[in-house]
């Protein structure tokens, strides 16, 4: 086992790489790891660029990559993240609303039936489910529904003590029972996975050139081209190939879709082009020789705009 490196053997093997420091100098560098992140998380920006063959040493480097770039991203990177847990969390509320609202106007359920049948539909995962809810009877914040209700919840119990996956799982045995769709489960996957990677802090830009593993779904593409007519069908079909850029349209497309406050739109849309025309163009000179980076950005930008 590799002992972990200090930070002087960490500025050392970055320069080995091609990573400068002409803008953030070594002493900065050194702080800004000791302090505000960490190098495994900081180096994995470096994925979105070009490594290109340094003769003098015959060894791959990165190319036009300074250590301010990386810094940057992982600075963007978070701001981004901030916004998209909170967009998730307004999804993850107003499915809680819709399928209660729905409930308690079904004259066949009575509020504990669906969940009664829902547990039991895989009871392994489930009793497993019901033992996790049970071990948060110490939080101040749940222990009272818990001791109350467990193990037989009613619906509007339930849905707060359980996870965002399992809420989506709930959706679709709820749609399957009854017909009644809260959300398209073709999109609830990643909705999910961008809620989880930011709230456990996950990075999301550093491998913005990732494609997807499928083609892109048509509704998708469909709504870039009707909040943003100007951009060219080749434009369009080459970034939402990119997994992370096609990601996080799906979320702007779910989050028109279910979200019915209007109030609630405009602020988080307000928060996102504060980001795109502010804060990313503060230090706009890092990245314009990388066409990659800012081709995606390009794109991403016109269809905040447009929101």
């Amino acid at each position: 086992m590799k002992p972990l490196l200090t930070p002087d053997e960490l500025i050392a093997h970055m320069k080995e790489k091609g990573i400068g420091f002409n803008i953030v100098n070594e002493d900065q560098a050194k702080d800004f790891m000791t302090n505000s992140n960490y190098y495994m998380k900081l180096a994995s920006y470096r994925f979105n660029y070009e490594k290109h063959l340094d003769p003098s040493t015959s060894t791959e480097k990165y190319k036009n990559l300074e250590f301010a770039y990386l810094q940057e991203l992982s600075t963007l990177d978070m701001r981004l993240r901030y916004i998209i847990l909170e967009m998730c969390l307004d999804l993850e509320h107003c499915l809680k609303v819709k399928l209660l609202s729905h409930i308690a106007t079904n004259k066949k359920e009575d509020g504990y039936n669906i969940i009664r049948e829902f547990l039991n539909e895989n009871d392994g995962m489930n009793i497993r489910l019901l033992d996790n809810i049970k071990k948060h009877n110490k939080s101040e914040y749940c222990k009272n529904l818990i001791e109350k209700y467990h193990p037989y919840y009613p619906a509007w119990v339930f849905v707060e003590l359980i996870s965002f996956g399992t809420l989506t799982y709930l959706c679709e045995f709820y749609n399957t029972k009854y017909g009644y769709s809260i959300i398209d489960k073709k999109f609830l996957n990643t909705i999910r996975d961008m809620r989880n990677a930011s709230a456990h802090s996950t990075c999301m830009i550093n491998r913005l050139f990732d494609k997807v593993a499928n083609q892109p779904d048509i509704r998708i593409s469909n709504y870039v081209k009707f909040i943003a007519p100007r951009i060219p069908k080749s434009t369009r079909g080459k970034n939402l190939s990119y997994r992370v850029i096609y990601d996080f349209t799906t979320l702007l497309y779910m989050y028109n879709e279910v979200i019915t406050s209007q109030k609630m739109k405009d602020k988080r849309y307000e928060q996102l082009k504060e980001l795109f025309n502010v804060r990313m163009t503060r230090n706009k000179d890092y990245f314009k020789q990388n066409t990659r980076i800012i081709g995606v950005y390009n794109f991403t930008k016109k269809v905040i705009d447009n929101l």
